[in-house]
């Protein structure tokens, strides 16, 4: 049981995603909150369809105090329910830095930052909170993300390489439950608001992809511990589509080159990572010819230093 008010925002963002979202919201609606004043900041990121208009419909039928703001992060916020319209796409690391400042400037004691693809089990805070609260120095909780379409399968915890500057799920083992982590994936983090005050925002260069490896190295950097629990559990449609964009080939060839660069690792781990980056590189674009321009454009934005959104 969580005793007093503790003050929790969760931050949801959607991009042209509104029915992933609302069913997500409609989920959440269903949960545990006892004990927890929670407020909810669903970040609309430049969506170029008919999302804010949807978002809108289910907020208006499903919330009584609600606040629309466009491009204006106000320095307090009462609403518990906060509908955020931005008018361009700031990737994921743009768009969740939104909900953090609002979260921050409405006093929140811990910020959920929540995947729009996702549905909670109604007890799925409790166990969060409780792990988060048992050691000053734990920066981030997981939970147990269960396969939402094959419901035997799911994810508990994680790993980071620096070698390969990837982070690597556990999947269907709960061996990480409670220990010490080093990544572990964004889809749901649970974080205390003063985390952000000592390791900053999410790193805005990256856009897409490898952000979250990224931010859980910067928290262990600062100090924080990272864990996860199986007792909270929520549902992720990730992964049912086969075909996979070119353009994440891009991200993740630029955005793994920046991590490295930033990564605080001996000059042997560096060259550990090239070769293994280069050699990889390399048996792409032997094998899948299409990828090479974008391998070779995400070398060079990297090395002309060009982040954010592909162009």
């Amino acid at each position: 049981m969580i005793e007093g008010n503790v003050k929790v925002g969760i931050i949801i963002l959607n991009y042209n995603g509104y029915k992933d979202t609302i069913e997500c919201l409609e989920s959440l609606k269903r949960a545990d909150f006892h004990g927890v004043q929670v407020s909810t900041f669903v970040i609309d990121n430049g969506s170029t369809n008919e999302s804010v208009h949807e978002l809108t419909i289910w907020m208006k039928a499903n919330v009584s105090n609600y606040l629309i703001l466009e491009n204006d992060i106000q320095d307090a916020i009462s609403s518990p329910f906060t509908l955020y319209v931005g008018k361009e796409n700031l990737g994921f690391s743009g768009g969740n830095n939104i909900g953090i400042q609002l979260g921050k400037s409405s006093g929140m004691d811990y910020l959920l930052l929540l995947n729009n693809d996702t549905v909670v089990e109604p007890k799925f805070l409790h166990p969060l909170l409780k792990a988060a609260r048992t050691d000053s120095s734990i920066g981030i909780v997981g939970a147990k993300i269960v396969d939402y379409y094959h419901r035997d399968h799911y994810i508990l915890g994680g790993y980071l390489d620096l070698k390969k500057c990837s982070g690597y799920h556990y999947y269907d083992t709960e061996r990480a439950n409670l220990t010490d982590l080093t990544f572990t994936s964004g889809c749901i983090w649970l974080i205390p608001i003063e985390v952000f005050d000592r390791s900053g925002l999410m790193d805005t260069n990256y856009f897409l992809y490898v952000e979250d490896v990224d931010f859980c190295y910067t928290v262990r950097e600062h100090g924080y511990r990272i864990t996860c629990t199986k007792d909270s559990v929520i549902y992720h449609k990730e992964g049912q589509s086969t075909v996979v964009k070119p353009t994440v080939t891009y991200y993740n060839t630029r955005n793994r080159l920046y991590l490295i660069r930033k990564a605080n690792v001996s000059p042997k781990e560096k060259l550990i990572f090239y070769l293994y980056f280069g050699i990889s590189r390399l048996i792409k674009m032997l094998f899948k010819p299409s990828l090479i321009p974008y391998i070779k454009k995400g070398v060079i934005d990297y090395r002309r230093k060009f982040y954010g959104k592909y162009e």
